[in-house]
Parts: structure tokens; sequence; C-alpha cells
């Protein structure tokens, strides 16, 4: 019998409150770290802004690069740097973890990624996820300075126009008058006037993503150039409309962390791994326990059943090469994974959590973080969401789980 989770969401304030009469802005952070002081920065994207591929993430990144020039040109401020930056996250995830990742550490000026990440099909849930990290940041008091990064096939045309995706982030940050870094611009420019070429950029192995140490200088000098910029023009003062420039779907956004209500039969309280297959997506530093259900004596573990409010609803949890797959329903409809029409993979009942195709299928390899959008357009309102581990069939190890840090849910 499954048993339901009463759960205490971490509900996260609305996007849309009234604009503070004070806003930050990178010249005026510039004006305060010349005074000294204790300031607050954070880097919050994905794994661009972690540093993949960069011989020291921590030192030859952009992030690492803009640390040390930050820390060189405020002597006389102490700055704590927070890297809030997970491999081959969007908004789609940073919505949930914004309050937690980011804004408790009161930040004075963050650094945003994700325009890379979220995709080149800008469809409403997505853009609607960005904007609202935006309008927090800006109305947490935070200077912000977004960064429009670029892939290795963005080099392919060096005279096309900016993709969708860009695009369509450009005007939404121009709406708010901020100092965006148009590092996908910067770089064809890189490449047009023969200073290196996507080659020895992006010279790690065949990885079209990540640049080596060259790459990321680049990429620093775009974002470098563009807050010193901010801070010498007095009309970069970013701004907060009263009013989001797209509809605001999800200006309520609640996690609601499992294993802080009973739990069915066979789940149970575990720490989360620390180890994992990259730094950026250690479980360990994105997350508390995690809910876990095994096959216990040969037995299945319960349906877990949670109630949640909005219109989207995602699992964010831990995953490993043996992890169980399941079956999802919302209000007694099975969920079917989306497929991919490009790739001709049909949709599925069966959602796969394990990471056995970058690693080995065995217990302990291959720990990562697993974050999976169930659902994006659903009527907003209450709705009961139930997971069943699939326990029996060909290949499954009796040593396997499935681990569940929270339920996430956005809407109205």
């Amino acid at each position: 019998m499954a048993l339901t989770a009463f759960l205490a969401p971490v509900v996260s304030t609305p996007a849309h409150a009234a604009p503070p009469s004070n806003l930050e802005s990178v010249r005026s952070f510039h004006k305060r770290a010349e005074q000294g002081g204790t300031f607050h920065v954070v880097f919050f994207g994905g794994s661009l802004t972690f540093g993949a591929n960069a011989s020291d993430p921590t030192t030859t990144s952009y992030r690492g690069l803009m640390m040390d020039y930050l820390l060189k040109k405020y002597p006389r401020a102490n700055i704590t740097f927070h890297d809030a930056a997970i491999g081959g996250s969007g908004s789609n995830l940073g919505i949930y973890r914004l309050d937690r990742d980011v804004l408790r550490h009161k930040p004075d000026l963050v650094f945003l990624d994700f325009t890379v990440n979220d995709g080149e099909d800008k469809d409403l849930p997505v853009l609607a996820c960005y904007e609202r990290i935006v309008r927090k940041v800006i109305g947490s008091g935070s200077a912000l300075v977004p960064a429009m990064f670029c892939f290795k096939y963005h080099m392919e045309n060096l005279d096309s126009p900016l993709p969708p995706g860009h695009e369509v982030h450009l005007k939404l940050l121009q709406h708010y008058n901020l100092p965006v870094a148009n590092v996908i611009q910067g770089m064809k420019g890189v490449i047009k006037s023969g200073k290196a070429t996507r080659e020895e950029i992006w010279s790690i192995g065949k990885d079209g993503a990540h640049p080596g140490d060259l790459g990321y200088k680049y990429f620093f000098e775009f974002v470098k150039e563009t807050y010193e910029g901010a801070i010498k023009d007095d009309a970069v003062v970013q701004t907060l409309p009263e009013k989001a420039m797209y509809e605001e779907i999800y200006p309520v956004v609640t996690r609601q962390v499992l294993v802080e209500g009973a739990l069915p039969e066979g789940w149970k309280r575990e720490g989360t791994r620390r180890t994992s297959m990259w730094f950026d997506g250690l479980s360990s530093r994105w997350m508390t326990d995690v809910a876990a259900a095994s096959i216990v004596d040969g037995k299945a573990p319960a349906p877990l059943e949670v109630k949640f409010r909005g219109s989207s609803v995602g699992l964010f949890g831990e995953r490993d090469g043996i992890s169980l797959s399941f079956h999802a329903y919302i209000d007694g409809k099975q969920v079917l994974t989306p497929g991919n029409p490009k790739r001709k993979i049909e949709p599925s009942p069966i959602w796969t959590v394990n990471s056995a195709a970058m690693s080995v299928a065995k217990a302990g390899q291959g720990n990562l973080f697993s974050w999976i959008v169930l659902a994006k357009d659903l009527p907003d309102g209450e709705h009961t969401l139930r997971i069943e581990p699939i326990t029996t069939g060909e290949g499954i190890d009796p040593k396997a789980q499935l681990r569940i840090e929270s339920v996430c849910s956005a809407g109205k």
C-alpha cells in the first residue's frame, strides 16, 4: 500500500514583489568595493561557469580568472566567492536552487549563466524560469552580470546571427537594463581575426562544449570587458519593472524535501554520497539527505505519493550506474518520458535515471546528481504524484536504489 509523504515544503518568495527603492548595480558595487568592506560574489550557472575542462577550475576557468581579477581590483575589500554552478543544468532547476545556493549568501554581485543550457528553442516555461531568476536576484539587492556563453558548434558560421535562444535572452536582459557579456559574439570575433582557431579553443579531446584554458581566458576577457564597461557607463543601472516581460507562470516555487515527512515501506533516509564523477555533480553540495528506495529481502519498496501544487513538477536527487528506474503517475494518469523526435526516441512509461551511459553499471560507480522534469504544462492547482520504483525485469541489480531528495513544483 502506498503511503503519502506529508511534507513541510520550502516555499520560495514570489518573484513579482514590489521593486525595491534602491537597486544595486555594477557601478555602485564597484564604488563600495573600492572603499573596502565585506562582500559576497556568487557564480550561478552550468559547467561553463564551473570550468569543466579547465586545467584547474578554481584558477584557470573564466570563474577562477574573474575571482583573481576582482581580488586584485579591490585590494581593500574582503570578498568571499561562492561556486553555485552545476554542469548540465539550466533555469528549470535553477529556480529551485536559487534561494539555497545563491540568495542565502546575501550576494552583492552575481554572475549568471544558463543561456546555452536552456537551449535554442525558447518556450514560455523556460523563459519564465530564467526571468524569475533575473527578477529575484535584482530584487535581492545584488548587482547582476549575465553571460551568454557558447559551444564549439556555435562557431561553424561566424557571420550568422545570434541563435534564437541567445537572442531572446538578450532582449529579456535588455528589458532590465543589465550589462550582458555577449561571449558568443566575442568568440566569433576571436576566430575571425585569426587570434585562435576553433580547435585551439575547444582543444580537449572530442568535447565540443567545454573549452580548454585558452578558451576560458577569452571567456573571461569578454566578461571582464562587460564588467568594466558597466563601471564606466552611468546609463547601465539595472532596473526591476513592476511587470515581468513574460507571463509569470511560476511566481510560487516549492521544494519539498522528502525526508522531512513520513516515508513508505522500503524507503529510508540516507546521506548523500561523497564521491561523484565530477566535482560540480557532487550531490552533497546541492541537497540534504535523500529518500532511498531499496529492494529488501527480495521485496520491492512501496510506491511513494506526494501532493504538490503548481503546473510544473520535477524530481531532484542522485544516481549511480545501477539506479532503479520508475513509473510516474500524476492524478492517476501515467506520465511518459518526452522522447526525442530528432533522435527517433519514442516516449516511454519507463523513467531511467542511472548513469550507466557514462560509467560502469556497478553500485557506487558513476555517482551524480539527478534532475528530471516530469511535467511542465499541468492545469495549475493541486495534484498527486505517485512514483513506483521498477524492481523486476532483466538486468536489475539487487543493490540498486532510487534516491530522491525533493519534489520540486512551481505555479501560481
